[in-house]
């Protein structure tokens, strides 16, 4: 298959491109910054490195021309561009708030539309948004997180239900915490509560980052052809739980 990855330099996006090159995939690599040290990492044939922002529409238009100019067609997105800022709700600043909001989700739609416009005269194709288990419910501190996250869930079911008849799966991987750049520098700064979240979590550990790739190649391979609008959660049981769990001393 032929794959565009957005937020690829690192983090879920490097693994998810890690376990697609596995696959065989011919990959798209987009990032502001990290794309061609990725592609060199992953290294062979068939890859190509693009630095675009997912916020622009014509440094992504750009991306889905490069991928079919390169190897004739797109099949897959996958967008795993993201940030987060936590901060409290009444202090938090009104730009930071617009900026998450224009990654997170006009960074995810704007990649899908680009690459839609393809797989509709291709006969279809897969999309996989980046979702989070803070899109399906609240937490405090991280008002445009969560707004974010759970407009990239409901755009997923929106977007499925309108390009399904295109041949278009529109799906989104919900993960938990996962081990990466992002999450542990919030760690390192003392706003993420890593113990708070494994106690929840009945597996009692966040998520590594090749977890919630594999999620993503299932949606994206042909033993999900009849799987469309799903918001899968990658979290080890976070969101089946009701209640803060007690882990043994």
């Amino acid at each position: 298959m032929i794959t565009l990855i957005t937020g690829a330099g690192q983090g879920i996006g490097f693994a998810i491109a890690k376990t697609l090159k596995a696959r065989g995939d011919k990959l798209c690599l987009m990032d502001r910054h990290g794309a061609k040290e990725a592609a060199e990492a992953l290294g062979g044939e068939d890859i190509i490195a693009v630095a675009g922002d997912v916020t622009d529409e014509s440094d992504v238009d750009s991306a889905v021309a490069k991928t079919v100019e390169a190897f004739g067609s797109i099949d897959t997105v996958v967008t795993a561009a993201g940030i987060v800022s936590v901060a409290p709700a009444v202090d938090f600043d009104a730009a930071e708030f617009n900026r998450t909001l224009a990654v997170n989700v006009t960074g995810s739609f704007l990649p899908a539309r680009a690459a839609a416009k393809v797989m509709e005269k291709n006969g279809g194709g897969s999309i996989v948004f980046i979702g989070s288990v803070y899109g399906m419910g609240g937490a405090p501190m991280r008002t445009a997180y969560c707004a974010s996250k759970g407009a990239v869930h409901n755009m997923t079911r929106s977007l499925a239900v309108e390009w399904g008849p295109l041949g278009i799966r529109v799906n989104a991987v919900a993960p938990t915490g996962a081990r990466t750049p992002m999450v542990q520098d919030l760690i390192d700064r003392g706003i993420y509560d890593l113990a708070g979240v494994e106690g929840r979590t009945p597996l009692g550990r966040i998520a590594e980052p090749g977890e919630v790739a594999t999620a993503a190649e299932f949606l994206t391979s042909p033993n999900a052809t009849m799987i469309n609008g799903v918001i899968l959660p990658v979290d080890g049981g976070w969101t089946a739980n009701g209640f803060v769990l007690k882990r043994a001393e």
